[in-house]
């Protein structure tokens, strides 16, 4: 994963969404390592702000080589039983898959870049790393502050979730009797919906925009003064990719 390499070898992976690296924390984690998320390593400019080498890019693609020749067989045996696709976010044999190129991810990484990587990790996320147990005790949140933080949350998740299926239905309407004889047709019409996906999207952008700015306004007044500017000592310096 790591740039283009890194997208082609690795496994594939409303606003802000809590990292999978937190999901996917073991036990005796740093909290940097317990942040961090590998993923992000996949864009050249986090990379660079990191301050990964040539031999640490190098060893990550192997370790990412390695995770795809062990997961590829797995995956081709699930698409041929069929299975929803859906539940591979709690297969744990997959899980396993995703945690060994983490760990080997991040063990080619130095303190100091896991420590960045974290921050960035963090950014990425907005407030929403604060739903996370590890962040919300790190920055002194009550267990009663991270549980209403946490109904925010999902609550602004549960209104967003309910746009996205709005434009879902309204977009398959006029295609739900097609039907396609070929590969190619199959290819126009799959870009067909795809832009009017994209086209209904972009009108309810406004609207989503402000779903996700009340949830953030909402989550951050569960918060005292102190553990908000906490957590932004958390982040790290503000990193522009731009």
């Amino acid at each position: 994963m790591i740039g283009v390499d890194f997208i082609k070898r690795g496994c594939f992976g409303f606003g802000f969404v809590i990292l999978a690296s937190i999901a996917m924390a073991q036990k005796g984690d740093t909290f940097d390592q317990h942040v961090a998320d590998y993923r992000l390593l996949m864009s050249k400019k986090v990379q660079k702000e990191v301050g990964v080498t040539e031999a640490q890019r190098k060893r990550l693609n192997d370790a990412a080589d390695h995770e795809r020749k062990v997961a590829e067989p797995y995956l081709m045996q699930f698409q041929q039983q069929r299975k929803d696709p859906s539940t591979l976010n709690t297969d744990q044999t997959y899980l396993g898959f995703l945690m060994d190129l983490r760990n080997n991810v991040l063990a080619v990484l130095t303190p100091g870049q896991v420590k960045r990587l974290g921050e960035l990790s963090l950014q990425s996320v907005d407030v929403g790393g604060v739903l996370d147990v590890v962040v919300a005790k790190k920055i002194g949140m009550s267990v009663a502050q991270l549980t209403k933080a946490r109904a925010v949350y999902a609550d602004g998740v549960k209104k967003s979730a309910a746009v996205f299926d709005q434009i879902k239905r309204q977009v398959a309407v006029p295609y739900k009797n097609m039907r396609v004889k070929t590969q190619a047709e199959a290819k126009a019409l799959n870009e067909r919906i795809m832009k009017d996906r994209n086209d209904a999207l972009k009108k309810k952008k406004p609207e989503l925009d402000g779903l996700a700015k009340e949830t953030k306004r909402k989550v951050e007044a569960v918060l005292t003064t102190k553990q908000l500017a906490a957590y932004h000592a958390l982040q790290g310096k503000p990193f522009n990719p731009n």
